[in-house]
């Protein structure tokens, strides 16, 4: 049973239940109107209330209520149409978002490799405050892909704050990735307060200060 399928049945279902309303009110406004009129003709014979006119007087009443009982149901079904083409285009806006963070790292990491790769495209990115060796350089560079690749996960929804917060952890223990971090500073203060890159960015700070504090046991608990 498809979803499309139930929904069809669906507004047959109230489709058939606004006309048997319908005619149950026009049946019921016909009958009231003419038992006004029997009504009047016997307490006033002289005043002219045919059965015909209130018939029809009561049938124009119950038409006016029926097509505004049917005017709601139309406008409460195209309401419901709006709310799920709008999850759709939502689900849709996600999905191309995280297909376009993902194009974004794969280029990302290309770059880092071809800088890992040849030492002329490394000292490009070569923006520390000190002299760094060719070795040093591929290391920091790595350290970098390691912690964009978290970074990534974290941004599209494959991995939980709780996995990424793991990763770090193990990461912050290296040495080489604690001198890449504190190498680059500089370079994440221009870094949006609000942004997830600064989230994980805060989080590495205090799971270094953490790491430098308690010892090299600290990750364990």
């Amino acid at each position: 049973m498809t979803t499309q399928g139930s929904a069809q049945r669906g507004v047959a279902v109230g489709v058939a239940v606004v006309i048997v309303c319908a005619i149950a009110v026009i049946g019921l406004v016909a009958t009231l109107s003419l038992a006004i009129s029997v009504t009047m003709n016997e307490l006033a014979p002289d005043t002219d209330v045919s059965a015909a006119n209130a018939v029809f007087s009561g049938l124009a009443f119950g038409a006016v209520i029926v097509a505004l009982v049917i005017q709601h149901q139309q406008m409460h079904r195209h309401n419901g149409n709006l709310s799920t083409q709008l999850a759709h285009m939502e689900q849709a806006n996600g999905l191309q978002r995280r297909a376009d963070i993902t194009n974004q790292q794969r280029l990302h990491f290309e770059l880092l490799s071809k800088a890992m790769d040849d030492p002329d495209l490394a000292a490009v990115l070569d923006t520390y405050d000190t002299r760094l060796s060719p070795v040093k350089q591929r290391q920091y560079l790595y350290a970098n892909a390691l912690y964009q690749h978290v970074l990534h996960a974290y941004r599209i929804g494959a991995a939980t704050e709780d996995d990424v917060r793991g990763h770090l952890r193990v990461i912050c223990r290296n040495p080489i990735f604690r001198e890449f971090w504190a190498a680059t500073r500089s370079h994440r203060a221009s870094v949006r307060y609000e942004s997830q890159e600064a989230y994980l960015g805060r989080l590495v700070d205090r799971l270094i200060i953490r790491h430098e504090e308690e010892g090299r046991d600290w990750w364990a608990d």
